[in-house]
């Protein structure tokens, strides 16, 4: 008679355990029709105010980011960053020449370019033999309310924390059932 303990082997260990895992997904597979309520409407992104210019010879992008005006200088040919060129801004409440923070990299103070609004601005880029007059709008919006994470379904806690210590008992249950000493087959 053989004696079987209650794992045969490692196959059916696996089965096991891939039933298991398979029983604690079913919750948060989703299928055509389920409804969960009203769409939400996709929260609004708010990108920081820009601009962008392109001429024969220079691609620029300015972005402002908090109190300065970031511009980003690069060759319209090849989209090469241009290092070493002068940026003069002229517009409503700015007047400056941007300084150079990395290659193609420049920045103006603007703390007037803040508030909401739109804003005229005149560009004078001078780059090597490249003199170049560019003129555009940089608009500045509403500050945007703070996005709330409302709407999402409360989770199962307890099914996330349950499924490692279910392994974990599953794992020492085979651990103590592989120390135990294995009866063969005896004869009559």
């Amino acid at each position: 008679m053989i004696d079987k303990p209650f794992i045969l082997n490692w196959a059916s260990l696996k089965a096991f355990i891939a039933a298991i895992l398979l029983a604690l997904s079913m919750p948060l597979l989703a299928h055509e029709g389920h409804d969960h309520g009203a769409p939400t409407k996709p929260a609004d992104v708010n990108f920081a105010p820009r601009f962008e210019l392109r001429s024969e010879d220079l691609e620029l992008v300015g972005v402002l980011a908090g109190k300065d005006l970031i511009i980003y200088l690069d060759r319209a040919a090849d989209n090469a960053p241009i290092p070493g060129a002068q940026i003069e801004i002229e517009g409503q409440g700015i007047e400056g020449v941007a300084t150079e923070m990395a290659g193609g990299v420049y920045q103006l103070s603007a703390p007037s370019l803040t508030q909401a609004g739109k804003y005229p601005l005149t560009i004078t880029v001078q780059a090597g033999e490249i003199v170049d007059l560019l003129s555009t709008s940089l608009e500045v919006g509403e500050a945007a309310a703070a996005v709330t994470d409302a709407g999402h379904p409360a989770r199962n806690w307890w099914l996330y924390a349950g499924t490692p210590l279910l392994l974990l008992a599953g794992g020492l249950v085979v651990r103590r059932l592989r120390r135990q000493p294995q009866y063969g087959i005896h004869s009559a």
